[in-house]
């Protein structure tokens, strides 16, 4: 990682990594999100390149102080050609590059970061260990653990890619990116739709009718299976639905993760009340 007319030593480029896997999400607040995460991960940094220049540390704290917000298992790579081209310009013109290419990636890195590490941590692993835990199996949450850890591990590689590579990564990787998004967002989809056909009960009830008596003073019923009638329409239907009605109602300023929770739950015993849904 380091390299021979670095000003850093290897561990105090890993201490700075870890700086931001630590504090990327300290101070988060709506008007600059992880600004001050970004700044406190990189005080080290500004200390050793501008120290004995008041006023590019002064212009260093105000840019890496400024909005940034993006997926902090990418970020890692931001930080590490951040520190790579202010290394080797520790200049004005250097500290606009870093905020230039801030600026530049911290919303298509993020789209990268959730799409790899959201649906497919998220959606695959977590289905599995989320499937094996209501079996009663505990290597549900081994796997679940694995993962997080080699997400930990992972980071360290992406920062040292970053700093290795400083801005030629943008344009090296860029294709193989977008293939890489494309097709976790094809798998992390694929897992979601199974997760809900297989693991969200919406079970409806069999109606009874009364038909009033026959000859011989038998009570005639008549049956409606709702769950028979909708399965031959599409089988998972009202799961699917529900799904994406909630997933609708998210997308509402009104609406957020609580209250969604509650409304579904309260929904649920409604219907039940009713006879609508069985258990």
């Amino acid at each position: 990682m380091k390299s021979n007319n670095s000003k850093f030593t290897a561990k105090e480029l890993r201490r700075v990594n870890l700086r931001w896997i630590w504090q990327s999400q300290i101070g988060w607040n709506y008007e600059r999100m992880q600004g001050l995460g970004y700044l406190s991960t990189m005080i080290p940094v500004i200390n050793r390149l501008y120290g004995d220049n008041p006023e590019l540390k002064q212009k260093a704290l105000h840019v890496h102080s400024q909005f940034f917000n993006t997926m902090p298992n990418m970020g890692d790579i931001i930080v590490g050609m951040n520190i790579a081209i202010e290394e080797q310009a520790c200049s004005e013109a250097g500290l606009d590059v870093a905020a230039s290419v801030k600026t530049a990636l911290m919303g298509p890195f993020a789209g990268i970061g959730d799409t790899v590490f959201g649906m497919i941590g998220g959606a695959v692993f977590g289905s599995i260990a989320a499937s094996m835990a209501l079996e009663g199996n505990a290597i549900g949450i081994g796997i679940w653990t694995l993962w997080q850890v080699a997400c930990f591990f992972f980071r360290f590689k992406m920062f040292d890619l970053g700093y290795e590579q400083g801005i030629k990564l943008v344009t090296t990787l860029s294709g193989k990116m977008n293939a890489l998004t494309e097709a976790a967002s094809v798998l992390g989809l694929t897992v979601v739709g199974c997760m809900i056909a297989t693991m969200v009960k919406f079970n409806l009830a069999t109606l009874t009718m009364s038909l009033g008596k026959s000859e011989t003073g038998e009570d005639l019923i008549n049956s409606f299976n709702l769950q028979q009638y909708a399965d031959a329409i599409m089988p998972a239907l009202f799961p699917a639905l529900l799904a994406g009605l909630c997933y609708w109602m998210l997308g509402k300023k009104w609406m957020n993760s609580n209250k969604l929770i509650i409304s579904v739950v309260v929904f649920a015993i409604l219907l039940r009340l009713c006879g609508i849904l069985t258990a």
